[in-house]
């Protein structure tokens, strides 16, 4: 990728990535950390609302829509059968310490897989797995970290990201 820390943060729908990273954030904040989030969503997005200016001026075509107002700004890009890739969409982040990315659980990029017991999906692995975060030991031979202590993923993060 380039230079950037970037870490995975993927599983099967239910596992806890969301509720995981809502846990971590913070903790990282706290440690000065700037942390960017990238979030995959599997169906269409729509990030402003129908019969608003901004969303009946990008479905009158606009290629790319920037809604601001004192407190933030969203840039929505359409792609109309031209998926963005991770690279692009990574590129898109300026003054962030850390990118977190939800799913995207295909890329090869470091990622940590969460896994439920109550999930019932085998546990998805591959060779960017650095760490499984879980409910219940599994005995893997990967690194293991309990979903439920999100200061010890925190932890581990750091030590992954600053010494690789």
């Amino acid at each position: 990728m380039n230079n950037r820390k970037i870490i995975g943060i993927s599983g099967y729908s239910g596992s806890g990535k969301t509720t995981l990273l809502k846990k971590i954030i913070p903790l990282l904040i706290k440690q000065d950390f700037k942390v960017g989030i990238l979030k995959h969503a599997h169906h269409n997005i729509e990030v402003d609302i129908p019969g608003k200016d901004s969303y009946e001026l990008r479905k009158a075509g606009a290629s790319q829509t920037i809604i601001a107002c004192d407190n933030r700004y969203a840039l929505i890009e359409e792609t109309p059968n031209n998926p963005t890739d991770l690279q692009m969409l990574i590129n898109q982040f300026t003054n962030v310490d850390i990118i977190l990315v939800e799913g995207f659980k295909e890329e090869n990029i470091p990622k940590i897989i969460c896994h439920r017991s109550t999930i019932q999906k085998p546990l998805y692995m591959d060779q960017f797995t650095i760490a499984i975060a879980c409910d219940e030991p599994l005995n893997s031979s990967i690194k293991e970290l309990d979903l439920n202590q999100p200061i010890k993923v925190v932890e581990f993060l750091k030590n992954f990201l600053y010494l690789n």
